[in-house]
């Protein structure tokens, strides 16, 4: 019983490990084969040493020298090769040497002991293929039970299954119908909500179009008031360009009779000790300026008043030109005049002197002689080129006067302006 209980737990263990998915044949005792003949048997060589022995050998003592090698060391190291384990018995017996010879006594004896060991295995064999036979037959009841106990648990799983898939059928078609239920409300909600929207959206739409239409109405009304102040301040513009332009005109004219006065004063230019030339060069440059200040204000519609501040710089320059020759000439004309009454006076004390000695000679008479008329008429003469010059000197001091007049007079119609 000990044994039969090893060996059933050798099956077990040979049945759970690795092994046990090797196939078994239960009749290699029926065939009578020694199964462990060859386990058994003595060591001989294979018939593949032959071939090594004819082949390979003989190379390798050709590549040896010949004084190096010999019969019983080449014999040693053919049989020395690790490839020449004998692997089958076969024609091993023509390359092996002879074996001695065993007695008679010595074979009947092995003989017997391999017949005892026989019978020993096959009841042992008997043993082992009923533990066999045993456990596959346990093993086979227990797959079935197994197999039958399997199928009931697969149909009572598969009654759990069809129970619960009929209750979760049952759970989604109420889902189902609860979800139907919430989106109809949910579409009621959310088209009521659209509704509101779009109401509100509307009114929101309309207060924007009122809103917009007030901010319309103000720009509108601002574009307006824009364009009428625009308007004015064009008019206003116009009325301002064409009093500048009419106050340069002025100027112009002003200046043109300025330059008519610096012209005239020509006549005096021999008493003038500075250069004249100078004087109606700069006046030509000034009444060319204005000039030039009116065509490019005509150019571009009406003057600004930049262009008026430098026409009336330039009149003021030419004023201060022309105020500047007159007190030249002015100067002059004392100068001349002081120059001529002191010639005069030269002259009178000459006469005088020239008359002293005679008067010396002669008493004073009343009567009237030669001496006396021509005394006389030499006191004419003094005394009319003496009012020649005065009458002269008067002129200019005139001129002088009418042309400082001319300055107030355009001065007071320039502030006028």
């Amino acid at each position: 019983m000990p044994s039969e209980g090893r060996c059933w737990e050798t099956l077990k263990a040979l049945r759970s490990s690795d092994k046990g998915r090797l196939c078994y044949y239960r009749d290699w005792l029926l065939r009578r084969e020694d199964v462990l003949e060859e386990c058994m048997s003595l060591p001989k060589l294979s018939s593949y040493s032959g071939w090594v022995v004819e082949h390979v050998l003989p190379h390798m003592q050709e590549n040896q020298p010949l004084s190096e090698t010999s019969p019983s060391s080449t014999s040693a190291s053919a049989l020395d090769q690790p490839s020449f384990v004998p692997k089958s018995p076969d024609a091993s017996s023509a390359f092996s040497p002879a074996s001695p010879a065993t007695p008679n006594g010595t074979k009947g004896k092995d003989e017997s002991q391999h017949t005892e060991s026989m019978v020993l295995q096959s009841s042992r064999g008997i043993k082992v293929e009923g533990c066999v036979r045993m456990y596959e037959l346990v093993h086979r009841m227990k797959g079935t039970e197994g197999l039958r106990l399997w199928q009931e648990e697969q149909e009572r799983k598969v009654q759990a299954l069809s129970e619960m898939a009929s209750e979760q059928l049952k759970r989604f078609d109420e889902w189902k119908e609860l979800k139907q239920h919430k989106e109809f409300q949910d579409l009621r909600e959310v088209m009521e909500k659209s509704s509101r929207e779009a109401l509100g959206h509307q009114e929101k739409l309309k207060a924007e179009h009122r809103h917009r239409a007030k901010i319309l109405n103000l720009k509108l009304r601002e574009a307006e008031q824009q364009r009428v102040k625009q308007a004015e301040q064009e008019r206003l513009r116009k009325e301002e360009g064409q009093i500048r332009l009419r106050a340069l005109y002025a100027l112009q004219e002003e200046m043109l009779q300025l330059s008519q006065q610096l012209d005239a004063s020509e006549q005096h230019k021999a008493l003038l000790k500075v250069d004249l030339a100078a004087f109606q060069t700069r006046g030509n440059q000034l009444c060319s300026l204005i000039s030039g200040i009116i065509r490019a204000s005509s150019e571009s519609s009406y003057p600004t008043a930049e262009s008026q501040a430098e026409a009336e710089r330039a009149l003021r320059e030419m004023r201060d030109l022309l105020m500047n020759l007159g007190q030249e000439i002015t100067r002059a004309c004392e100068d001349k005049r002081r120059q001529d009454e002191e010639e005069a006076q030269v002259k009178l004390q000459e006469a005088q002197m020239q008359q002293g000695p005679e008067a010396h000679k002669e008493p004073p008479a009343p009567s009237q002689g030669p001496g006396g008329k021509q005394n006389e008429d030499l006191q004419v003469k003094v005394q009319d080129i003496t009012m020649q010059w005065y009458q002269q000197l008067q002129d200019a001091s005139m001129q002088c006067v009418l042309t400082f007049e001319g300055l107030t007079n355009s001065k007071d119609s320039q502030a006028q302006n």
